[in-house]
């Protein structure tokens, strides 16, 4: 289990296309203290996937090439990393069925834009103190 030392080194992988968004998301998550890499596209956040070790995946649910929920199917079927934790954001609140995300792909957490980037690092937070994140 992570300790609250070890969650301030967790490794975040960033899925989102939208650059002002990624920046804001990355600028609080590094605050918190953990390193954060950014991806632009469903597609490369695959490929960085496969090269890099993270802790967590942070995705958009749309994006160019692979969506968030493309990117979570593949990392559902995928054994070394199919228990990674996943943060789902989306401004299609009103038409997500969160519930579904949850059951089919183990989604431990959507949000909707605008969200609170305080809240957001709560939520990674909250991930850490559950147990989701082993490092």
């Amino acid at each position: 289990m992570t300790t609250s030392e070890d969650s301030a080194r967790l490794s975040i992988l960033i899925a989102e296309d939208d650059r002002v968004m990624s920046d804001v998301i990355r600028f609080n998550l590094e605050r918190a203290g953990h390193q954060t890499t950014v991806a632009r596209s469903g597609t490369e956040a695959w490929q960085m996937l496969q090269t890099q070790p993270f802790d967590l995946l942070i995705t958009d649910y749309q994006m160019p090439g692979m969506t968030g929920e493309d990117v979570c199917r593949a990392i559902r079927r995928d054994v070394l990393k199919r228990h990674m934790p996943v943060i789902m954001l989306s401004a299609k609140g009103m038409e997500l069925n969160v519930a579904r995300l949850k059951e089919e792909l183990a989604i431990d957490h959507v949000l909707f834009k605008p969200f609170s980037p305080r809240n957001l690092v709560q939520v990674v937070a909250r991930t850490v103190a559950t147990g989701d994140i082993v490092a």
